[in-house]
């Protein structure tokens, strides 16, 4: 698990803007004065925690498209074993954007979840597809 360090500032020190991180060598200025005791100015906190949940829902959203989109273009006869195949290619694309968004130090746009799902996904069945292929 990747963990990032956020910049506390105590309550008695001017609030920094969003996403500010102060630079190599910055001070708080005197004048702000001492912080309380024991506070920290510097917590470490999981980079990406919900990276797990966003793999999984991306995952899952693309399935329940495909899944759709199949059961309305054949008209509701799908076979069962060809679902639980694509849907165990998502299940594993989901586990490895899951385990990188994991341990990544920085968060990731909520974009880059289904980006990868669909990539590993992508991937995925065409080594599967070249395996049959050649197994033929």
């Amino acid at each position: 698990m990747a963990l990032l360090r956020r910049y506390n500032p105590p309550a008695n020190w001017p609030a920094p803007p969003a996403g500010w991180t102060p630079p190599a060598g910055w001070q708080p200025d005197p004048a702000w004065g001492p912080p309380p005791p024991g506070w920290p100015v510097w917590v470490e906190e999981r980079a990406n925690p919900k990276a797990w949940l966003y793999a999984f829902a991306a995952a899952g959203g693309f399935y329940a498209v495909l899944l759709v989109g199949v059961l309305i273009a054949v008209g509701g006869a799908i076979n069962p074993q060809t679902a639980g195949a694509f849907l165990a290619v998502f299940v594993v694309a989901a586990v490895i954007t899951g385990a990188i968004g994991w341990t990544r130090p920085r968060r990731w746009g909520w974009w880059m979840y289904p980006l990868l799902v669909l990539a590993f996904f992508v991937g995925l069945r065409l080594i599967s597809t070249l395996g049959q292929a050649r197994g033929r």
